[in-house]
């Protein structure tokens, strides 16, 4: 059997952790995270079906009837049994530098991970696993688009222990033709001078006020509206109806002679400010929820986040591992001279992930513009994301988009209005044509890209700002794209695709395109870096 040593962040006692050979069964407390889990996914599944569910009957009424009362009741006995039959057919091991998982509900499943092919380890503590000393070990392995394998209820010891035991693994380069030849004595070892182990120094942390900005400025309860559309009808009828009991009619303040035109103005606008000061509320409930307790450390060669104020979550990630950086700003983060700054790895296109519960991207939330700045230097020195001479691309970037997209759209639109003898439809379509060719003016006017030797720098954006910076040896692959029309003005869009995702910069000129797409291959080539 082998023991690890494991040091929790609030207690600086060592611990003996038992982490090999023989297989484990989960704490019952797992029942609770299977449940859960199979309540989350048995609602976004219904998700799809309320527009249905909506039209056909009124769900509100519905669900007072006893057929309801019924079926609520049989879908949560459901839910929890599969939780039970979830934590009973589960097990796992660690053993001889791999992590096995077999779990069975309907179809077996059996997972082998190679300790030396994981490279991120994340923790979670879920609510109601802290009173109790449990977490949540989630591993993933390079080039995945999803999370490879989750332990779902072990002792926080046992989690750190096991991070550790990866961390060694990595750290002494253990690979599949070579692993018979480590000794049992060096497998077996107590990593007590891993990464892990390496002094944190703290390089950030998030306040509670940088927090509720973060709320402010990011606002993505429109998600939220948008799910509850189909209930909007019954809504409106129930604020009518309170309305009217305290003697307020909705058709009387619209009526033709009720009120004066500006008082009605008056109302809705103070209407509108209580509805967008409560979309903020809950935007800045989610955020604080989410980054409650934020701090982003450094120990050795890796970087780790943790917060939350419910469920904590502490993700690691290796500095070279690290594809690129961006900073992102809206039209209200300039304004307030903030900045959200992204460290991203590898990519999770295939599965849409929160922001803070990827395991492949570090955000530092809400930062300001000098400690972005500080950020990126820590992670990759000497990158000046501000400073550079972009190169801005070609004016036909707007003829183009005009022609190809909305040009017919907009000729359409001012011949029914002049036909109907509808002014206000021309007028609509001339508005709507000038302001896309001001969006396209200001497409045109941020997107540009530069190259100090160093490092690539893309600049994008429309009413904001976002900025890019990766290294050219982590490129995986080069395209240069032209159309007929393009060569003939001597233009060409270049395409680079790395681990974290592809950058795109159109309508640059060819030969400069050409100049720097060589320039990536010869570094990738020559200095034949590793960063995994």
């Amino acid at each position: 059997m082998t023991e690890q040593t494991s040091s929790l962040p609030s207690d600086n006692t060592p611990v003996k952790v038992d982490t090999g050979d023989d297989w484990r069964r989960l704490s019952p407390i797992a029942i609770v995270y299977f449940t859960v889990r199979n309540i989350i996914n048995t609602a976004q599944g219904l998700v799809y079906a309320i527009p249905a569910i909506a039209v056909s009957f009124n769900a509100f009424d519905s669900l007072n009837s006893p057929e309801a009362h019924i079926g609520i009741a049989a879908v949560v006995l459901i839910t929890t049994l599969s939780g039970v039959v979830s934590f009973l057919m589960y097990k796992f091991r660690v053993h001889n530098q791999h992590v096995e998982i077999h779990t069975y509900v309907f179809q077996r499943r059996y997972t082998n991970l190679p300790l030396w092919r994981i490279q991120n380890v994340k923790i979670e503590l879920p609510f109601y696993y802290r009173p109790f000393g449990y977490a949540l070990v989630v591993l993933d392995t390079a080039g995945s688009g999803k999370e490879e394998a989750k332990i779902v209820a072990v002792p926080l010891a046992y989690a750190h222990a096991l991070r550790k035991r990866v961390l060694f693994e990595k750290a002494h380069h253990l690979e599949p033709n070579n692993t018979a030849e480590v000794s049992s004595s060096q497998s077996t070892a107590e990593p007590s001078h891993t990464q892990d182990d390496a002094a944190e120094e703290v390089l950030n942390t998030r306040s509670v006020g940088d927090i509720v900005i973060h709320g402010i400025t990011n606002n993505r309860v429109w998600i939220i509206l948008g799910a509850a559309a189909p209930f909007y009808d019954d809504v409106f009828g129930y604020v009518s109806q309170w309305l009217a009991e305290k003697g307020l009619q909705l058709n009387q303040l619209v009526g033709e002679q009720a009120i004066a035109w500006w008082q009605f103005s008056l109302y809705a606008f103070v209407v509108l400010m209580m509805v967008m000061a409560a979309i903020a509320l809950l935007s800045v409930g989610g955020a604080l929820f989410t980054f409650y307790g934020y701090t982003l450390s450094r120990a050795d060669d890796r970087y780790i986040r943790r917060s939350g104020l419910l469920n904590k979550l502490e993700v690691s990630m290796r500095s070279s591992r690290i594809q690129m950086i961006t900073a992102k700003q809206d039209w209200l983060d300039k304004i307030l001279k903030r900045v959200n700054l992204y460290f991203e790895q590898n990519s999770t296109a295939s599965q849409q992930v929160q922001e803070l519960m990827s395991p492949n991207k570090l955000i530092v939330p809400s930062v300001t513009e000098s400690e972005a700045i500080a950020l990126s230097q820590e992670v990759m020195p000497g990158c000046d994301l501000h400073h550079q001479h972009y190169h801005t691309i070609s004016k036909r970037f707007i003829l183009h988009w005009i022609a190809v997209a909305w040009t017919v759209p907009f000729l359409l639109a001012v011949t029914i209005g002049v036909l109907s003898n509808h002014l206000d439809i021309v007028v609509l379509a001339l508005g709507g044509f000038v302001s896309v060719c001001l969006l396209l003016t200001l497409r045109w006017w941020r997107w540009g890209i530069a190259f100090d030797e160093q490092y690539i720098y893309v600049r994008r954006g429309r009413i904001g700002v976002d900025y890019l910076c990766f290294e050219p040896y982590k490129v995986q692959q080069v395209m240069v794209k032209q159309s007929v029309f393009m060569k003939r003005r001597g233009l060409a869009t270049l395409k680079v695709v790395l681990a974290s995702g592809s950058v795109t910069v159109p309508f640059l000129p060819e030969k400069y395109v050409h100049n720097l797409a060589n320039v990536i291959l010869h570094e990738v080539e020559s200095t034949r870096r590793s960063w995994m």
